[in-house]
């Protein structure tokens, strides 16, 4: 391995321990709305297409964002399929969201030559439809903030099992082409962190309403995919990465009253 792809690898389990653990943290404390908007904006795929540019060119990391919108559709599915499940046991949702995440991605795969714009269809319409289905028919309620003291140990044991997490998804992106790149890219791991670790700490239903909300809070990162897929040969990496995260950052602000209102 290289020096470069090392210091990529410790980012993104350092920047995803972070993140997960305030993540998780933060929707205990401030409820499921919050939490599932704030859990879900960009951090693994940050920093892959951060350094996917650093070490090869900014033209290919802009290229691995073409797939992007299939990774989100992808983990989408294996949100709601966990969310179905979990009130069934924990390892039964785990299980059932990873078979159809490889499932759909081995299909998927048949169809590479498939363009950005029908993949983002195909997300869109999953995203909607999902959160629709948790909405009306799963009728998942939103829950408030949780009042809770949490330990050093826990604190440690989030960071670490979700670090681990994330660093095996970009382990995978590494041996793949674009298409690979792009789909571990954005492969579940922040959503599967986090929901194992709210079930275990908070319960099935805390987890399913944040999970709830992450379906279409999830927008956001397909949103930021196409701004740095668009941006990134023009102005590069650095400032492609902020500018696209700013807009994500936007665009899941903007979302708020409809998570707040419901349909």
């Amino acid at each position: 391995m290289s020096v470069q792809f090392l210091q990529q690898l410790t980012l993104s389990v350092i920047v995803a321990g972070v993140w997960i653990t305030l993540a998780t943290m933060v929707s205990e404390r401030m409820g499921t709305k919050v939490g599932g908007m704030v859990g879900n904006l960009p951090s693994t795929i940050l920093t892959s297409l951060l350094f996917i540019g650093i070490t090869q060119t900014p033209e290919f990391a802009g290229e691995a964002t073409v797939t992007v919108p299939l990774g989100m559709f992808l983990s989408t599915i294996f949100l709601y399929v966990f969310i179905s499940l979990v009130s069934k046991g924990l390892a039964i949702a785990v299980s059932g969201g990873l078979a159809a995440w490889i499932l759909l991605a081995l299909l998927a795969s048949l169809f590479q030559e498939t363009g950005r714009m029908a993949w983002t269809v195909l997300y869109f319409s999953g995203a909607i439809a999902t959160w629709l289905l948790a909405e009306k028919v799963l009728k998942i309620p939103s829950l408030g903030r949780l009042k809770r003291r949490y330990s050093a140990g826990q604190i440690l044991f989030r960071a670490l099992f979700a670090g681990s997490v994330v660093g095996a998804s970009v382990l995978i992106a590494r041996t793949g082409s674009a298409f690979w790149a792009g789909l571990f890219a954005s492969f579940p791991a922040m959503m599967l962190s986090a929901m194992v670790i709210l079930t275990l700490s908070a319960g099935f239903p805390f987890a399913r309403a944040t999970g709830k909300v992450m379906l279409l809070a999830s927008t956001n990162i397909v949103i930021y995919s196409f701004v740095a897929g668009t941006l990134f040969p023009i102005i590069g990496i650095w400032w492609g990465t902020l500018v696209s995260y700013l807009v994500a950052a936007v665009w899941v602000w903007l979302l708020k009253p409809l998570f707040d209102k419901g349909l």
